[in-house]
Formats: C-alpha cells, structure tokens, sequence
C-alpha cells in the first residue's frame, strides 16, 4: 500500500509536467509560415513550415523550422539541426535524412485504415545523432516503420504508441557510440544490434525480435515486456539487464499549427535532465527498523537529497555513493531524534574525488547535516548489522560527526565519512584510541572541546534518558520551504571550528574483530593536533594490500626457480659423460612483510632439463635448456588466498676450470596466470585474473679449493637481474591498478663448505653447508591504484642464508641431488626451501 500511494504521487507529478511541457510546443509553434516547395540544398527557415510537394532532396531545417512529408511523398537527403524537426505522416516517407541535435516524427493518423493502405509512413536509412549539446530523436509511432536507421552518439531512436492501438515499429537498427534505442509499450524492435557504449532499453509493454550485443553495448528488459522473440546474442563485453523498475510514462503529446492546414496532432518522448538534482522533501519521517534506499537506474544514475523536518525512530539508511567520486546522496534534518543506520556498500573504486579532499589527501564525504543535533547514526551493513568500517577504494572508511559551533553558520550536526588513521578519523585530533578496544563510542576532538558549545537541542541526561529542550519558534510552513537546503551537499566541507568524534558501536560484528588494522608504520607514535598527516598513515582496504602483494609475488618465484635451476652446477662434477637428463622438485615457503605488504607465500613446482659437456683444454664447459612449471600458493594476511601458475623455459651455461674457478649463467622466461583473491572488509569475496611475463638473468663465480683428501671450501658472488611485465588490471570490485614494470637486483656472496664421505669407484656421497648474505638493492618498484594512489612496493634491504645439501652418486650415470635453505630479512623470511633432485648421464 505504501509503494502504490508514492506510485500514485509520482504519476500525478508527471502528468502535471506533461500538460505544462505540450503547452509549451502549442505556443512555440503557434502560426509557422507554409512553404510550398525549397529547392535542392535549401533550407527552412526559423518560424516556417515546409509542406512538401512531390520530392524534397538534401533540404535542411534550421532551429525552429518543420518539413512536413506526407499523403505519399517523399523526402530525401534531409538536414535536420538542433531545434528542428521532420515530420512524416500519411504514407509520407524520409530516405537518408540526417538528425544532427533535431527530431523526426514518423507516425500514422488516428483514422487512417493500414489493413487497406498499401504504403505506410515511414523513414529508411536515418542517421541520428546529437548536436550542440542536445539529443538527436527518432520518434516513431502510431504503426509507422522505419529501417536500417545509425543511431550514433547523443542520438536515441523512441518506438512507442500515441493515439493508436499499434505502436512503432524498426528494422535493422544499428545503436553505437552513446547512442540509445528505446522501445516503450507498443513499440516493436526487430534484428537490432548494439556496438561500442550503446543503450537499448525495453519498457513494459515493448517488444523485441532479434538483438545483437557486442563491445560495451547494454541492454535493458525491463519486467513486463510484452514479448522477446528471434535470437538474442550477448558477445564481447555487452550486457543483458533484466530489470524491475521505471515505469515512468515519457510520452507527451503536442500539436503542430501552420496557417491553413489542420493541426498537426504529435508525440514526443520527453527529454532527459541530466543536469537536474533530484529532492524529495517529507515532513515527518520515522519508524522501526524500516529500511530507507536511496538508488537510481544503472544507465541514469543519480544522486537524491531529502530534506525531513521531523525525523524520529530507528530507520536504515542506505546511501548510493558514486563510486567515481561523483558524489552521493544527502539527508538534511531539521528536527532529529532517534537512533539510525547508515549503509554503504564495499567499493574497490574511490568513492571520493579530488574536490573532497581536504590538505591535499584527506578525503570527506558529507552525508547528513541534522540542524538539532538530536539523531544519532552507527554504521551498518546492507543487512542491518553494525559494522566498523567499510572499504572506500585504496583506503577504508568509517563514519565520523562534526558539531559545529552555534556562531558557525548555525547549530548543525554533521555526518561524514572519513578516511581511517589507525582507527581514527583522518581530521581527528590528539586523542587515538585503539579500534580493537572496541568501546561503546570512541570519541576524538581537538582539545578544546570543553570549551564549545555542541549546539544540540536533545541529548542525554545523567540518568540516560534523553530529554529535549523546546524547540525554537518556527516560521510558517510557506517559508520554511522557500529556504534553501542544498547548501550542504556532498562534496562541502567544513574547517572551522568544529568538534569531530567517531562512531564506533559496541555491537559491531565479531568478524570485523578478526580484519587485521595494520598502519604502514607499525611503531609510529601517535600523531598531535599540530602534525601534518602523510599518506601513509591511511589504512589501506585489503583489496589495495592484496593488488601490492601479488606485485612482488612473481619475482619471488623466479628466483627461487633461478635457485632451484644452480643446484648442483656449482659444486664441482665428477660425471664425465657428455649428456644429460635432469629434474628437480621446488618446495617453498616464504612470509613477506612490508608496507601494505603481508602474505604468506608457498611454490611448488617442477623443472625438467637436458644438458651436454664439453671437454676443453682447460676445463670443462656445460650447457643446456630447461622448462619449469610453478604452483604459487599467496595467503593474504588480511582474508584471502590468491594462485599463481607459471610456466618458463631458459638456458644456462657453465665453465669449470681445472684450477677450481667457475662461472654460471642462467636466462629464464617466465609466463605467469595470477588469480587474486581477497576478501573486503565487510567481507565480500573480490576476484581478479591477469597475465604477466618475467626475464631474468643470473651470474655466478665461484672458487673450489679442497683443504683436506675430503674436504673442500667455495666461495662464490652471484648477481641476479629480472624484469616483471608492468600490467593495468581491474578487480571484480571496480577497483584498477596499475602495476609497473617490476625490476629486481639481488646480490649474493657466500662460502660453501663440503665433506665427501663416500669416493668409490661409481658410488660417493657428498654433503655441503652454506652461508651467505643477499642484499635487494632495487627499491623504486611501485604500483598505482585507482589512477590516484601511488604505493612503492619496497623490498630492498639484507638477509642471511643457511643451507644445507647431499650429492651422490648412486651408480657412474645416476645421481641425486638435495638441498634445503632458510632465509631471514627485513622483509622477507624463507622458512624452508628445499629441492630434491635426480640427474641422468648418458
């Protein structure tokens, strides 16, 4: 009952406009001049009416000029400019005219008998599209045809029904650029395609034969659509929307007068106010527990601002906020009580824009401005349950209030959403106390607090029951509404003088208990009144920390495979033989943290190998190719696991000399699937899938010198070069990064020391350790989200490794090979890697 009584409201506005709107096409074209004829190329003027005898060929019709094409004849190669119009009725017909911002109308008269007309009105080959500002139309209706219309950008084909019982009908339309096609009740659409960013919408009571979708191209079916026959194809990144809602009637009817003709009778499609703000304005608001959502339809969105005078009860307000910055919704209350829910969805994409922010990087969204002071509000989820936080784009957000001063543009409560300073707002003052304390309310001002007024007309008493203060004297109603409520909007901030506290409930779900809050700078002391914050001291949203982990994650793996590919090849051969067959097993496990870094990473992987050796003078020169395949198993410290499959190839090369020194080189190419994974701070599950590809390169020499008959030390440096691909990839929650190109120089020196425990003849048995110290020296690597936050992803500095391996020679062709190595950095700590490996000589 409720939705039909605001149904019924919403019907009588429209009609009120509809009435106002065909009044004013009466008068606008109340006595147009009658020309009989133009000649080819010419045009028709502002004020006049060509009625076109025989044929009309490449005429144009200037702003406030009309062509009327009708009782069979026929108009070719027509101009039709912004505020022009065409009109084809009688069996008249349009071939190839152009609507460049103007309008064409094909219909048939309300008497006219089609059963027995032969040749109906209608238009062949339109080309439709915008001009100056204004949409281009093709209004077609009253059972007239029109084929093989271009609707192109700013242009919009209307198939609907005016005064008779059959509506529009088109054939072979092709929608591109912006370009629209909607088919309302009565309309008929058949074998249409949709390219590039096209709209196809479809109202109750249309019908549709045959649609194409391709690029971007989108199409709404709205419930109760009279019909979808033929073939419905859906390519590329089109989309098909089945859809609940608009039913708004956009036909209004006008009238054509020119001196010494009967009226013209027309239908007109209303126009789009794209620019136009929508307000509701409601005296008296409350309830228990109801639900109030602000939305608006995919292909128009907009932003709503209510204005209650009373607002009382326990309501839900879910907020629509633009997840390009654009803005949201607004509630402004004149006389607040009650406590109320405010919701606002997980976003991966920013909600704030650059006009938002405050120093240059903090970001605020207004939300509500309560001129009483008396309502309170607590974030929520979309199913009502009080949460802490939600995730805003590269940041998270909670919800904060500002009381303003009663000499500060009036007593006034605000309601923002702000960025979170390690559980803070990012305005907030001295005061910083810890979310996982988790008090009934957190309270952050500047200090001064004592000293300011609050300027709220209704709040607790010492007993805890709330009491109100009279209210102030009203002006008449009459008045009231003549008062300007958008001076408050969305994208307004306000500096001066004002207390800030944030909002945190007691009630708030367990699960956000568990999302690890971690602050770039985990020691950083808490920041006063007169510090300037930085960028890092935002809490990222763990979207943002899950695109920075799986930036770094691909040149992990890379060296371990380079590791696991110099197993064996720098402690000395014995084998002899020319050939040989190889493989290794890749066990890892890896814990990286850093800044918006933290992950756990587990590979395991196989390589298989082929190599030859060469006798020289001197020594002994080794060479070979191998392919490699890696499972990378990422574990996102806040919720989450992201896979990783790679697939490389590369060649290595190896001299011994028989002095003791060698050198070792190895190229690889690697080709990786990433899958992300992670988990939103309010829980939703946020996917995305890329490809990436990597080069690298390792050097190594080293010095084998034996200090007993079975002993023996090495030293050797290494040097290790590789590339990452940079890649630009979007997320299933809109949020884009743009990881660069990610470079890595890692330099190792260390000393191997082995004992040969067994030297038989075609048997021996052979353990090493190892010590050595790695140093990352590259530490400019960074990734951009959402085109505005640049993060350098850092994981320069030094680590320790121990190792420890086994070589033996099971028989003068087969040996095996095993190593196992801890890591300890900074940043980085490898628990285990360990290779197990089997080599063939033939």
């Amino acid at each position: 009952m409720r939705h039909k009584y605001k149904l019924s409201f919403s019907i009588l506005m429209i009609s009120s406009c509809l009435v106002q709107i065909a009044s004013a096409i009466e008068n606008k074209n109340e006595g147009l001049a009658k020309m009989m004829s133009v000649a080819t190329g010419g045009t028709v003027p502002k004020g006049s009416a060509l009625v076109t005898s025989d044929v009309s060929s490449a005429i144009t019709i200037q702003d406030g000029g009309v062509e009327i094409v009708d009782n069979g004849r026929i108009s070719i190669g027509s101009t039709i400019v912004k505020g022009g119009m065409q009109v084809v009725t009688r069996a008249g017909t349009a071939v190839e005219a152009k609507i460049l911002g103007g309008k064409q109308l094909v219909f048939e008269e309300k008497g006219l008998d089609l059963i027995r007309e032969v040749r109906k009105s209608s238009a062949y080959k339109t080309i439709i599209s915008g001009g100056d500002g204004v949409v281009g139309q093709q209004n077609v209706y009253d059972g007239a045809w029109v084929w093989d219309t271009k609707v192109m950008g700013g242009g919009e084909q209307n198939l609907y029904m005016g005064q008779r019982k059959e509506g529009g009908r088109a054939m072979n339309t092709e929608v591109r650029g912006n370009g629209r096609q909607h088919v309302l009740m009565g309309g008929e659409s058949y074998a249409t395609i949709l390219k590039d960013r096209a709209v196809q919408v479809v109202y109750p009571g249309g019908f549709l034969d045959g649609l194409t979708i391709n690029d971007s191209a989108k199409s709404w079916f709205h419930a109760g659509v009279k019909e979808v026959v033929g073939e419905v194809k859906v390519n590329h990144k089109g989309c098909l929307y089945l859809f609940a809602g608009d039913v708004t009637n956009r036909i209004t009817k006008g009238k054509l007068s020119v001196e010494g003709r009967s009226d013209e009778i027309l239908f007109f499609v209303g126009e789009r106010h794209v620019a136009e703000i929508p307000q509701i304005n409601i005296e008296n608001l409350s309830g228990n527990g109801g639900t109030i959502i602000f939305t608006s339809i995919p292909y128009d969105q907009r932003h709503i601002l209510l204005h209650v005078e009373e607002l009382s009860g326990d309501l839900h307000f879910q907020f629509n906020i633009s997840a390009t910055g654009g803005g949201s919704d607004y509630l402004f209350i004149d006389d607040g009580a009650g406590n109320h829910k405010i919701s606002v969805a997980d976003s991966g994409s920013e909600i704030t824009g650059s006009l938002l922010q405050k120093n240059g990087f903090v970001a605020e969204i207004n939300l509500v401005t309560d001129k009483s002071g008396g309502a309170n509000f607590v974030l929520a989820n979309r199913s009502g349950d009080e949460i802490l936080f939600f995730d805003g784009g590269a940041y998270i957000y909670g919800l904060y209030k500002r009381e303003r001063r009663a000499d500060s543009n009036g007593d006034s409560t605000i309601w923002y959403l702000g960025r979170v300073v390690d559980g803070r707002s990012s305005s907030a003052g001295s005061s910083s106390s810890s979310v996982k304390r988790r008090p009934k309310v957190i309270t952050y001002s500047d200090g001064s607090s004592a000293d300011r007024g609050t300027g709220a007309q209704s709040r607790p008493n010492n007993n805890g029951k709330r009491y109100k203060q009279p209210p102030q004297p009203r002006p008449p109603r009459h008045l009231r509404e003549e008062q300007s409520v958008s001076v408050v909007s969305a994208g307004q901030n306000h500096f001066s003088e004002e207390q800030e506290q944030s909002v945190v409930s007691a009630n708030a779900p367990s699960f956000t208990d568990q999302i690890l809050l971690r602050p770039s700078n985990k020691n950083k002391p808490s920041q006063q009144v007169s510090e300037k914050l930085s960028i890092s001291d935002f809490l990222t949203t763990p979207s943002t920390d899950a695109v920075l982990s799986l930036s770094v994650t691909p040149a992990l793996v890379f060296k371990n495979e380079l590791q696991t590919v110099r197993a064996g090849r720098g402690i000395l051969e014995r084998n002899k033989k020319t050939s040989a067959l190889w493989t290794y097993a890749i066990k890892s496990k890896e814990n990286v943290s850093a800044d918006h870094i933290d992950f756990k990473l587990e590979q395991t992987g196989i390589i298989l190998g082929i190599g030859g050796l060469n006798e020289l003078a001197h020594g002994e020169f080794s060479i070979g190719g191998f392919g490699s395949y890696d499972k990378a198993r990422v574990t996102h410290a806040r919720g989450g696991v992201s896979n990783i499959n790679t697939y490389g190839i590369g060649a290595y090369a190896t001299y011994f000399d028989h002095s003791g020194w060698y050198l070792d080189s190895v190229l690889k190419y690697n080709h990786y699937q990433n899958t992300l994974n992670a988990v939103s701070t309010n829980g939703l599950a946020i996917e995305g899938n890329y490809n990436q590809w990597a080069v690298g390169t390792s050097f190594e020499a080293g010095y084998r010198m034996k200090v007993a008959q079975s002993s023996w030390i090495q030293p050797y440096a290494q040097l290790t070069w590789l590339q990452v691909e940079g890649k630009e990839i979007k997320l299933s929650n809109d949020m884009t990064g743009e990881i660069n190109p990610f470079m890595s120089l890692r330099s190792e020196v260390g000393l191997s020391v082995g004992y040969e425990f067994l030297d038989g003849v075609e048997t021996s048995l052979m353990g090493y350790i190892t010590a050595a110290w790695l140093r990352e020296n590259k530490d400019d690597n960074h990734t951009t989200i959402n085109k505005q936050h640049q993060f350098v992803t850092d994981l320069s500095g030094n680590a320790g490794k121990l190792g420890i391996g086994l070589s033996s020679f099971l028989s003068d062709k087969l040996k095996l090979y095993a190593e196992a190595h801890y890591v300890k950095g900074h940043k980085t700590k490898q628990s285990l890697q360990g290779i197990l490996g089997v080599r063939y000589s033939f």
